[in-house]
């Protein structure tokens, strides 16, 4: 077995008599200001708002719910995404069918003997020429499909939630327009007078 060091503090003369201090005394002492109570963990998580969930944000926006109108203009948005998706599927396939069979021409043009290199474009090109008037029509149609798309989203959609959640602020009647009070107000200007008016 090792011997250890006679250097050690505890092997000294004048620490005879002495015991070690324990580890939790010889941790730092806490100061008083640093008793005082903390927020609790609970509250703080409670108060952190999360953007994914809005109703957790403390926000006083009226639930609402959704028109025929809205959901009329949503089916209508669906579909036109759902279009643009089948369309951009539709010139992917096409682009590459056209280039499947441009190589293929190439490949058998430049077989043949004594083609040159006018008579390969010349044929990859005869080849893909069919496919070739029908991919900027097509995004075209992509273009006004995803167009219609975002319009619905940010112009027509927009407006309905933003009217479906005033009438669920004012608790299911619509909002007085400027013409309705002005029809009101020259409408008592000249009835007959109220019956405290005497």
């Amino acid at each position: 077995m090792a011997t250890r060091s006679p250097y050690n503090d505890r092997y000294k003369v004048d620490q005879k008599g002495k015991t070690r201090r324990s580890a939790s005394a010889s941790k730092p002492k806490r100061g008083i200001a640093d008793l005082t109570p903390a927020d609790s963990p609970k509250k703080k998580a409670a108060s952190k708002r999360k953007w994914w969930n809005p109703a957790s944000s403390g926000s006083t926006a009226p639930a609402f719910a959704a028109t025929l109108e809205m959901k009329r203009l949503r089916k209508i948005w669906w579909v036109l995404w759902c279009l643009s998706l089948g369309i951009a599927v539709g010139i992917l396939l096409l682009q590459n069918a056209a280039k499947q069979a441009a190589d293929a021409a190439s490949a058998i043009a430049s077989a043949a003997s004594g083609a040159t290199t006018a008579t390969v474009e010349a044929a990859a090109a005869a080849a893909a020429a069919p496919y070739s008037p029908y991919i900027p029509l097509l995004w075209g149609l992509w273009l006004a499909a995803m167009a219609g798309a975002f319009y619905l989203e940010f112009v027509p959609i927009r407006k309905a939630r933003v009217a479906a959640m005033e009438v669920a602020r004012t608790g299911g009647r619509p909002a007085k327009t400027e013409s309705t009070k002005k029809a009101g107000s020259t409408k008592n200007a000249g009835g007959p007078p109220e019956s405290g008016d005497k």
